[in-house]
């Protein structure tokens, strides 16, 4: 049962399908990105398995077969960890939306005579744009029959937060997304980014002026683009059209932030967040102190990070910025688009469907993956270890993560003479019931979308398509990708089955 007083108290919100979800924030330990799973014995069908966290196996429950929500909406991408009277539960959601206070007199208690543990508590409108939040009780969740909870083995919350000036938290141990625009490295919260492309074209607009810097197409929407570097009052982005973006949803709509490199994501300690003086920075109010790079493990300073340190973004005022979400009202369809899914189909029934993310690299050509398909996305160093000989079967072998993963370069797999390596080479890694396979790719081009059920053949007056190789298990299927004036016809290659077809 809900605290009488939860008007007074702040929730953690975040989405699942089409509702949005909360959690007391004093309930709410961390958010982390949803990565493999591993098999839990149980009985409730709800518990799809468990993540590893910190050396913790932690179940992860799916709230829509709990409460009979068909799998529809955002794809699932987060998991946002729950912990009562010292045990630890994972649930499911497809992104984070922010924290919020109910406002006073605004709470809307749920009762059930029936159910044998009630899940929810409550509810309330968001003051900032009034849609309703249904609020999660950790009791009711602990209850869940036949639903394990783990043993919480580390550090309390409440040692593990650190409170900005207006009360904001960062959660320690959290994982952030790391840019660098001009020479000013920069962080923000990974959990708080709803989409990144890596290589945008901005196109003029009557928003152009100051720091935003036109708009750019993105799922058929246009969306404003901004000059991060600018709007920090730091210089202005050196060359525009050689720039990479991340997108923050609004309540009211999209806004892109471009900058020079978008770096990793990592996972970082946010108890190391060293406080910055008033007034040392022009843009001060956007930025919530610095974090060194001993807070951030693994990242070691180069060239482009002289400073020895990120400037932390901090999420919720960026999102609170006034001007900001006045942009985000500013999404409007790309002309012509109408239906997406239908312009792709042809009017056919049978694809008027669904769209998937995928992932766009160069092998000589611009070849798209289904993002699903790939595990993990790892850099390629540049002097990559062993480098095996003509007599290997694989071209080398990566180690991640406890897991040595044999690696072929892909363009050499297809046949091809590839090209030419560049900053963002990297190592593909699909996932197998064997095993992991990594295909070195020398450069990624972008995120983009495409219809998951694909047509057999390019469309009537399409560029045709390049010569594919049929060797080696590849298996491809032409696709229009992308929207707009970006929209292209790509032949897609299917990983998963020729990483398969290697193990196999």
């Amino acid at each position: 049962m809900m605290d009488p007083h939860a008007s007074d108290r702040r929730f953690g919100v975040f989405s699942l399908a089409t509702l949005q979800l909360a959690l007391p924030l004093e309930a709410l330990r961390e958010v982390v990105p949803l990565s493999a799973l591993s098999v839990l014995p149980c009985a409730a069908s709800c518990v799809i398995g468990g993540i590893d966290l910190r050396g913790v196996l932690v179940p992860v429950v799916d709230l829509r077969v709990v409460i009979g929500l068909p799998a529809t909406g955002s794809e699932p991408s987060s998991v946002v960890i729950m912990i009562f009277e010292g045990r630890l539960l994972g649930l499911l959601a497809s992104g984070v939306v922010g924290v919020f206070e109910c406002p006073g007199g605004g709470w809307s208690p749920m009762v059930s005579r029936n159910a044998e543990g009630v899940i929810f508590g409550g509810g309330f409108r968001r003051p900032d744009d009034g849609t309703m939040v249904s609020v999660l009780s950790p009791v009711g969740l602990a209850g869940l029959r036949d639903v394990p909870m783990v043993e919480n083995s580390g550090r309390d919350l409440s040692q593990a937060a650190v409170r900005g000036e207006q009360g904001d938290e960062l959660i320690a141990d959290s994982y952030l997304m790391l840019v660098r625009t001009g020479s000013v490295p920069m962080a923000l919260a990974s959990e708080s980014v709803h989409t990144t492309i890596l290589h945008p074209e901005i196109l003029n607009s009557p928003l152009t002026g100051g720091w935003c810097l036109g708009i750019i197409e993105h799922a058929g929407i246009k969306v404003p683009a901004v000059d991060l570097l600018a709007l920090c009052g730091l210089g202005e982005i050196a060359n525009p059209w050689l720039t990479q973006a991340f997108l923050i949803q609004y309540p009211q709509g999209l806004v892109a932030f471009m900058v020079d490199q978008i770096m990793d994501v990592v996972r970082a300690d946010a108890q190391g967040l060293v406080p910055i003086p008033p007034g040392t920075l022009p843009g001060d109010a956007l930025f919530s102190g610095a974090l060194p790079m001993d807070s951030l493990p693994g990242v070691a300073a180069g060239d482009d990070l002289q400073a020895g340190y990120f400037l932390m973004l901090d999420a919720g005022r960026l999102t609170r910025h006034r001007d900001l979400s006045g942009l985000g009202r500013m999404n409007t369809p790309v002309e012509g688009r109408g239906d997406v899914s239908r312009q792709h189909s042809g009017g056919d029934p049978r694809l008027l469907a669904e769209r998937c993310q995928v992932l766009t690299y160069d092998l000589g050509f611009e070849v798209a993956t289904p993002i699903d398909q790939i595990a993990e996305i790892l850099p390629q160093a540049e002097e990559s270890g062993i480098v095996f000989g003509p007599g290997s079967r694989a071209a080398g072998l990566v180690v991640s993560r406890g897991r040595a993963i044999p690696t072929f370069c892909l363009s050499a797999l297809m046949g091809l003479s590839g090209a030419e390596r560049s900053p963002t080479a990297s190592v593909l890694v699909v996932e197998t019931e064997t095993g992991c396979v990594g295909f070195n790719v020398a450069r990624l081009m972008t995120i983009d979308e495409a219809p998951l059920n694909r047509p057999d053949a390019p469309g009537v007056g399409r560029t045709p398509l390049p010569a594919l190789p049929e060797g080696n298990g590849a298996r491809w299927s032409p696709a229009m990708v992308g929207s707009g004036t970006a929209e292209r016809m790509l032949s897609v290659l299917d990983l998963k089955h020729l990483a398969h077809t290697l193990c196999g």
